[in-house]
C-alpha cells in the first residue's frame, strides 16, 4: 500500500500532466473567448490545488506513537 508521500506524488504528477494537457489545448485550438475564459479558469483551479498537494508534501511527516 502506498504511503501518504507517495500518494501525494502520484497526485501531484497526475495534476502536473492535467495542466499540461490543458495548456496545449489552449494552444493548439481555436477557441471563443468566453471558452479561452473557462479554460484559464480550469488551468487556475489546477495550479492552486498543485499549489495545495506540494505545501502538504513540503510539510515534514507527522510522528504517530
Amino acid at each position: 500500500m502506498p504511503s501518504e508521500r507517495e500518494k501525494l506524488v502520484r497526485d501531484i504528477d497526475g495534476l502536473k500532466e492535467r495542466i499540461r494537457l490543458a495548456w496545449l489545448d489552449m494552444a493548439s485550438k481555436p477557441a471563443t473567448p468566453a471558452e479561452r475564459e473557462k479554460l484559464h479558469k480550469s488551468i487556475e483551479s489546477l495550479v492552486k490545488e498543485l499549489d495545495t498537494l506540494r505545501a502538504k508534501l513540503d510539510q515534514p511527516p507527522i510522528a504517530h506513537a
